[in-house]
Parts: C-alpha cells; sequence; structure tokens
C-alpha cells in the first residue's frame, strides 16, 4: 500500500486498503477520502484497539455501497477485536457487507435491521469464535446470504421471535461448514423465509430443512451418514431443482425422499461411494426431465419401478458408475427420453453397444445415444 493515501483527498475510488504496520498506511488514511462504490480492507489484524479503528471514519461514508473486512491468520490483537468491529460500523447507505477471517467472540451491535437497513447482500466466513449469528431475520431488503466455516456452538442461523416476519426478502441462502447447526430458525413461524428460492447445503451434519413452500433449487454437499437429514428435502416441494453430492457410509438413500417433490425436473446425484440402490420413490418424479448419476461406484442398477415413474424424462446421464451392470426393462418405454450418455461404466457400455448389445433393444428409440467406456 503506498504510504499516506490519506492525502489524495480527492480520490474517490480505493478498491482495495490493506492495513501496515506504519502509521502512515493504518486506517487513519481513510478519514477524509469521500470514496464511492467498494472497498475492501485487508490485515485488519495489524489495528491495535478501537481509536484506530474509529480513524477510518467509515460510518460518514454515505457513498459507499460494498464493504469487505478481512482478518488473515498472522500475529494479531485478538482480546481487540470485538471493539475493532464495533467502530467499523458502515453508514446506513451500504448494500454489500463481507466479514472474513474476524475472532472475535460476538458480532458488533450495529450488525441490525437499524444500520443493514440496506444491505442487499451478506458473506460471513471464518469467524470461529461467534457462538450466535447477528439477527439477520429482521434486515428488510436481505435479498442473498453466505454463512461458512463459523463456530460449533452455533446451532440456528435465527434465534429471533417466531411472531415477527424473519427473512421477507431472502432469495438465496448458502451454509457451509457448521457442525452442531440444527436448524434455520430456533422458532418456526408462518411468515419466514417467503420468498427464498435457492439453497446451498454444504458438510452440515445435523442439519434439519424446514418446510419451506418457496424454494426451488437446492444444493447439497457432505461427508457423513447422517448429514443433512435426507427425508427432509422432501419438505421442499416446490423444488425444480435438486443436486446432491457426498462421500457419505450409507449404502441407500431414505425411500421417502422424492415422495413429495412432483415439480422436481433436475436431479443431480453425485460421489455417493457406497451407494448401491436409489429408492423407489424415484417413481413420484413425473415432472423430472434430466437425471444425473456420476460417481457412484458400487452402484448396480437403477430400480425397475422408480423409472418406470419418469414419464417426462428427456436426458439421462451415467457418469463413472463402474459396478452398473444393466439398464431397466422400463427405458424403453420413456418415449420422452431423447438423450442418453453413458461414460465410464464399464459393463454397462458394452451391453449398450449399437445393435449387438444385450440393453440395445432398451435404448434404440433414444435419437442421441453417447457410449464412451
Amino acid at each position: 500500500m503506498p504510504p499516506r493515501i490519506g492525502s489524495l483527498t480527492c480520490l474517490k475510488t480505493l478498491g482495495c486498503f490493506a492495513v501496515g504496520r506504519k502509521k502512515s498506511s493504518q486506517l487513519g488514511e481513510l478519514r477524509n477520502l469521500n470514496l464511492y462504490g467498494s472497498i475492501k480492507i485487508t490485515h485488519l489484524e495489524r489495528v491495535k484497539n478501537d481509536m484506530d479503528a474509529k480513524e477510518a471514519n467509515l460510518s460518514a461514508k454515505e457513498n459507499l455501497h460494498s464493504l469487505s473486512m478481512k482478518w488473515d491468520d498472522d500475529d494479531r490483537y485478538e482480546s481487540e477485536e470485538v471493539e475493532v468491529l464495533e467502530a467499523l460500523k458502515p453508514h446506513s447507505n451500504l448494500t454489500y457487507l463481507k466479514i472474513k477471517g474476524f475472532r472475535g467472540i460476538r458480532f458488533p451491535d450495529w450488525m441490525n435491521h437499524s444500520v443493514l437497513k440496506n444491505v442487499v447482500s451478506i458473506v460471513i466466513f471464518r469467524c470461529k469464535n461467534c457462538s450466535c449469528l447477528p439477527p439477520f431475520g429482521e434486515l428488510p431488503c436481505l435479498k442473498s446470504l453466505e454463512l461458512g466455516r463459523g463456530s460449533a456452538e452455533v446451532e440456528y442461523v435465527d434465534s429471533g421471535f417466531p411472531t415477527r416476519r424473519r427473512f421477507p426478502s431472502l432469495r438465496k441462502l448458502i451454509i457451509g461448514y457448521f457442525d452442531n447447526l440444527k436448524g434455520l430458525l430456533k422458532k418456526e413461524g408462518e411468515e419466514q423465509f417467503p420468498v427464498l428460492e435457492e439453497m446451498e447445503i454444504w458438510f452440515c451434519p445435523m442439519l434439519v430443512i424446514p418446510t419451506l413452500s418457496s424454494v426451488k433449487k437446492l444444493e447439497v454437499r457432505g461427508d457423513k451418514s447422517d448429514a443433512i437429514g435426507f427425508s427432509s428435502i422432501s419438505n421442499l416441494r416446490a423444488l425444480t431443482s435438486l443436486y446432491i453430492r457426498c462421500s457419505f457410509v450409507a449404502a441407500s438413500l431414505p425411500e421417502e425422499m422424492f415422495k413429495s417433490l412432483a415439480n422436481l425436473k433436475y436431479l443431480g446425484i453425485s460421489f455417493f461411494r457406497n451407494l448401491k440402490e436409489l429408492p423407489t420413490s424415484l417413481a413420484s418424479l413425473n415432472a423430472l426431465k434430466r437425471l444425473d448419476i456420476t460417481g457412484c461406484h458400487v452402484l448396480e442398477s437403477l430400480p425397475e419401478e422408480g423409472v418406470k415413474g419418469l414419464t417426462s424424462l428427456t436426458e439421462l446421464f451415467l457418469d463413472d458408475c463402474k459396478m452398473l451392470k444393466c439398464l431397466p426393462e422400463g427405458l424403453q418405454h420413456l418415449t420422452a427420453l431423447t438423450n442418453l450418455s453413458v461414460r465410464d461404466c464399464p459393463t454397462l457400455a458394452k451391453r449398450c453397444e449399437k445393435g449387438i448389445g444385450q440393453d440395445w433393444y432398451k435404448i434404440a428409440h433414444i435419437p442421441d445415444v453417447f457410449i464412451r467406456n
């Protein structure tokens, strides 16, 4: 960072400011700058106390709409970090906020609906000492929330009162690496997540998904047999896209998992290393148009009854399923199917050879067939 950048009082745009160890490159350099747009402040671990942080005068920068604050892992003043972040209170015109690497034991008081009333997007990452998340559910304009690698003490995304409307504008929610997260809301009510459309959940082994009437897209990743509570996915009845990628020890998925997903159009299942079979409730997916199965190394077959119900299926992709032995008889009756791809499934590839393979009669009606061993 060039020294004494604060002397450039006509400077309007400063994309990144790295806090230095010398006075000429500390937060006081931002005090008299009338900054516009966005700024990323890094090396906040070098800020010794709240007095130094207040020198940045962020609360007066009404034209600053995007603020990213990052603490790194080298020498730092951990005991002062709560006060430092408290002193970095932004102006209420802020629309984007990112906090990464903060090690204080709690988030600042300004992270509420008064200061963050215009915020549309928030990212909180590697804040491992905060046992409770801010009241994000109160923010009226929040559309996107990303939470990653938080404290093992966090059990709920929001612990607010059920009588209040929570997350009224939230459309996208990403949560990752919260070991003991039990649910999204401690107290569920009728007017919570009313417009939420998209969710990504990564490695949250204790999380159970509540009933959410508006969610259309869900991606789940995990690595334990008890992760996510797959049966709770059936609570998302409006789902049109579901992608699950895991390395579970489980040999099967819950039978009830697909029963309520009448609107599902895309289903992707990847890297279930010990998955031997799919549930017959697959037959409930009458609206499904595309099915992708990848890296399920011990999967031996697709369920005969389950496949019969996929009457809207147009695309089927099977990749790296080395134990898959044959295709179900019902495949020949899926008249909407126009695209079949079989890659790295050696036994199945041989059975699907054009004209001579034992399974060729099941797929001869499909216009576009791609087989690669």
